[in-house]
């Protein structure tokens, strides 16, 4: 995967060039305001990726992978497979921390000095998404999109429809678990903080799979140091009749996958880490880094807490090379707005979103609509805004 920022005097612009030069298979990160000291290469910075699939040079080389291995195999094709894939594998890490660290280091602009000053518009925008606790860096990126979008499309439509639009533009969603066709298993594996709701969200998706999709499943937990760890999803497995099972070492993985071979869906439990266990949590995504081809992660984050500590908590989690995020408490969450920031600065598409205790009522596919809430709607008004009044 290779990233490329590219700066222009307009989104637009740095869009153009950017298609131009990488092809349409270039996919949209992320786009801001360029910092104050960046600010003579352009007034925005649009940041673009392409898939491994769409290199032309693979950017990634790294030295320890031997350039003959076949040698010790004999078996020189499967040697170089081997190789390519973990060029690949390197290469989507790469850019999933390097995602992370533009995200955690990105410092708030003051709008006072943007390059481009908004209109009435992006202006009333501003205040809507900060009203909604998006903070005005991203409000201000957000509120200048739109006001391009709606020059270039026309001003015709509302402020709703041009926010969903380019939302739409920005945000992924990936909500599906298992394809039913499929002939091999699929593996899922749950990471996360301590308290997120790892355990009820698999539980929950394991409900929804297994008795309404009807699809064959196997429960597992790595939860098995903690006194209690595991047992809690062993007491929801027993009351659902799901077969579940403890697996104490990430090596004995391969055995729990050549045993469950029949099964359609593996849901994996982990234990939750908080920063002062920070050996343990390197510990384990080690040892996963063996299956990584065959566990999908999903990083479970909750709603309630602010942006800057979730990308945080991300960049923490890069280990387990999460691919997707689930987030949960979305109940108690009291805006919209971190919520949004956070999936928009990471980058990763979302799979689920959990908003209560009821098992498996309270988890539903993420979507657009669920992820603005009543921001789109017009229902946040900026306490700025309401306290000047």
């Amino acid at each position: 995967m290779r990233i490329k920022s590219y700066f222009a005097g307009s989104v637009d612009e740095a869009m153009d060039r950017a298609r131009r030069e990488l092809g349409p298979e270039a996919m949209l990160m992320n786009s801001k305001k360029t910092e104050m000291e960046l600010r003579s290469l352009g007034a925005y910075e649009v940041v673009f990726a392409v898939p491994p699939e769409a290199e032309r040079v693979p950017e990634v080389q790294p030295a320890n992978v031997p350039a003959k291995s076949t040698a010790a195999s004999g078996r020189g094709g499967e040697s170089h497979g081997a190789s390519q894939d973990l060029v690949r594998e390197l290469a989507e890490l790469r850019k999933q921390i390097e995602t992370v660290k533009r995200s955690v280091d990105r410092r708030p602009a003051s709008l006072p000095n943007s390059a481009a000053p908004l209109g009435a518009d992006g202006n009333e925008m501003v205040a809507r998404l900060t009203g909604a606790d998006v903070s005005e860096e991203l409000a201000a990126d957000l509120a200048a999109g739109i006001e391009s979008r709606r020059a270039r499309d026309g001003a015709g439509g509302s402020l709703e429809a041009a926010l969903r639009a380019e939302c739409e533009q920005r945000l992924r969603f990936a909500p599906m678990l298992a394809a039913p066709s499929s002939s091999a298993p699929r593996a899922i594996l749950f990471a996360g903080p301590a308290g997120t709701g790892k355990t009820t969200s698999l539980v929950k998706l394991a409900l929804r799979s297994g008795l309404r999709g009807r699809l064959p499943l196997q429960l597992l937990s790595l939860d098995t140091l903690r006194i209690g760890g595991w047992e809690q999803l062993a007491c929801y497995a027993r009351i659902a009749g799901i077969p579940c099972q403890a697996v104490h070492t990430p090596a004995a993985l391969k055995q729990a996958f050549a045993e469950y071979g029949n099964k359609k869906l593996l849901l994996i439990d982990t234990p939750g880490f908080s920063p002062a266990d920070e050996a343990q949590c390197r510990g384990l995504a080690a040892g996963l880094a063996a299956h990584r081809e065959l566990v999908e992660v999903h990083l479970v984050l909750s709603a309630t807490v602010q942006p800057r500590v979730q990308l945080a908590t991300i960049e923490r989690f890069a280990a387990f090379a999460p691919v997707k995020l689930l987030f949960t408490h979305l109940d108690e969450a009291e805006s919209p707005g971190p919520l949004l920031e956070t999936a928009l600065r990471a980058g990763l598409p979302l799979s689920f979103l959990g908003k209560g205790q009821q098992v498996p009522e309270d988890i539903e596919e993420a979507s657009l609509d669920r992820v603005l809430g009543s921001i789109a709607a017009g229902g946040i008004v900026s306490r700025r805004v309401a306290s000047a009044a």
